[in-house]
């Protein structure tokens, strides 16, 4: 059961490279996607816990920041991690990467996650082009494209606890993923 799961697994992500994982707390969903990224090598996976204030697409995509001095005429960028971690990802297409969104439901998907479901659908540009300055701010890259794509070696895996305190997924997201359930038997629950 254990080599089919993981055959399961891979064959989801190999189809869609995002993949939704659900079932009850503790069940093991995070372990295989951090185990997933660690078989990858190296810092190629992510682990990023949704938060229930997640109300935009800021908390992935970032935003212009106003209170950073100006440069060049470009305005530099607050990048969370994920962003960060993706624009990596396409600056390194030859290597698959792995963000893991832990808990993904604890906000409503639909307000956080659209613009990143559009531009998978799509593969349309959708990550805003920026590049590290040397004053450890993020700025557009001067010269280029204002967005670029998502990168083809990214993999989107998020976890999903299945309660009353979460929030549910609408038709739109579970269409463009795959889906597994992680559902405990009864004989594994029994005492040895």
């Amino acid at each position: 059961s254990h080599d089919e799961f993981v055959r399961t697994f891979l064959a989801s992500l190999a189809a869609r490279p995002f993949l939704i994982l659900t079932g009850l707390s503790g069940s093991g969903k995070t372990q295989i996607a951090l185990r997933f990224g660690e078989w990858l090598g190296g810092d190629r996976g992510l682990v990023i816990p949704v938060r229930p204030d997640w109300t935009g697409a800021e908390a992935l995509f970032g935003y212009e920041d106003a209170l950073q001095p100006i440069k060049r005429g470009m305005r530099a960028w607050n990048v969370p991690q994920a962003l960060e971690f993706m624009l990596r990802a396409a600056s390194d297409p030859r290597n698959p990467q792995v963000l893991i969104l832990d808990e993904m439901n604890l906000a409503h998907v639909e307000r956080y996650f659209a613009d990143f479901l559009s531009g998978m659908e799509t593969r349309k540009p959708c990550l805003p082009n920026l590049v590290k300055g040397n004053d450890g701010c993020w700025r557009r890259a001067p010269g280029k494209e204002v967005r670029i794509p998502l990168p083809s070696n990214l993999f989107v895996i998020g976890t999903v606890n299945a309660d009353e305190t979460t929030y549910s997924f609408s038709p739109k997201v579970l269409d463009r993923a795959n889906s597994i359930e992680f559902r405990v038997r009864t004989e594994d629950l029994q005492a040895s």
